[in-house]
This record gives structure tokens, sequence and C-alpha cells, in this order.
């Protein structure tokens, strides 16, 4: 049975994929839409066009993964005291506005690619092509916004405990674990305050 992480991992994968998906398909209904119209014809129907809204709609389920992974989190996330809903909602809000802003920017880059595929006269894979290359790499943003969740949510619930709380090191230990966090597997138990 996978781990937390490995259940993260695959959640920002499949995110990346459907990102993927949504692209080559909006890149090929909107290149069908202008075909045979002009670069001015072209750029008029296209500025009617809500790309934030059509990625929203196709990215719902992937949203919803998204969420599924914050509550994984929220599942392997053991501690002797609690935070208020509102407060988990709010850091749940943020840090899925962080993956929604990257939807935007994904949103724009595709525009921008098809007026210039239409304007350079592109083909419709050389356009996709060009756009795949300049989108920011999706995963790596999941994973960022699952990471911002889980040290916040950890921080939150520290302030809660008392100063002499004893934290210990889990995680996993390989090639993607960064060194600062390498040394403190096999510290032992130390305070929050000799952890920072």
């Amino acid at each position: 049975m996978p781990d937390v992480s490995d259940k993260l991992e695959i959640i920002a994968v499949q995110f990346a994929d459907k990102v993927d998906l949504a692209t080559s398909e909006l890149v090929g209904y909107l290149s069908e839409l202008v075909k045979g119209k002009s670069a001015s014809e072209s750029l008029g129907i296209l500025s009617g066009i809500n790309l934030d809204k059509a990625y929203e709609l196709k990215l719902a389920k992937a949203f919803t993964a998204y969420e599924a992974g914050v509550v994984e989190i929220l599942r392997n996330t053991y501690t002797t005291t609690t935070l208020p809903e509102s407060s988990i909602r709010a850091l749940l809000n943020n840090t899925k506005k962080t993956v929604m802003d990257n939807m935007k920017v994904v949103s724009s880059t595709t525009m921008t690619g098809i007026i210039d595929g239409i304007a350079t006269n592109k083909s419709v894979e050389q356009t996709l092509e060009t756009i795949k290359g300049q989108i920011p790499n999706t995963e790596v943003v999941v994973n960022t916004a699952y990471n911002q969740f889980n040290n916040t949510l950890t921080t939150m619930l520290a302030d809660e405990l008392p100063a002499n709380t004893k934290w210990i090191y889990i995680g996993a230990n390989d090639s993607k674990t960064r060194q600062q966090c390498k040394n403190k597997i096999g510290a032992g138990a130390l305070t929050k305050k000799q952890i920072l």
C-alpha cells in the first residue's frame, strides 16, 4: 500500500497529465474554431473566449483530487492538539489558490501561443509543442502546494503545543530529500527551538 507521499505524487502526476490533455484539447478546439479565418478575424474570435473558465471546467476533477490529497495529509498528521476547521480551510484555500494561479499562467500562455501560432502560420502540432514548452511544470506546482500545506499545518499545530514538546523527523530519505531535512534524520527527539 502506498504511503501518503506516494499518493500525493500520484495525484500531482495525474493533475499534470490532465493539464496536458486539457491544453491539447483546447488548442485543437480553438485552432479548429479559427481555421480558414484571417489573423484579424481569428484574434476577434479568440478575444471573446474565456480560457481561464475553460481550464477551470476541464480541471474540476483534478482540483477535487487535489483536495483529496490534502485530506490524506490531514489523515496522516498525528498530533495531540487541534486546530479550528476554519484555519485548516483557510490554509487549503491558500495553497489551492497557488495551483489555481498557475492555471491562469497556463491559460494565458496557451492563448498567447495560439495567437502566435496563427500569426506565424504554425501548424496545430507546432503551436501545441511551443505552448507545452512554455507552460510551468504543473507537477512541481502541485507538489509544492502540498508541501506548503503540510509545513504550515505542522507549524500551526506546533504553536499550540507546549514549548518542551519533542519532535522526531519522519519522512522520506531519498534523492529528493533536502540536505537540511537529511541533517534532522536520526537526530532523535528535538524541541521546536532546537529544530528551528
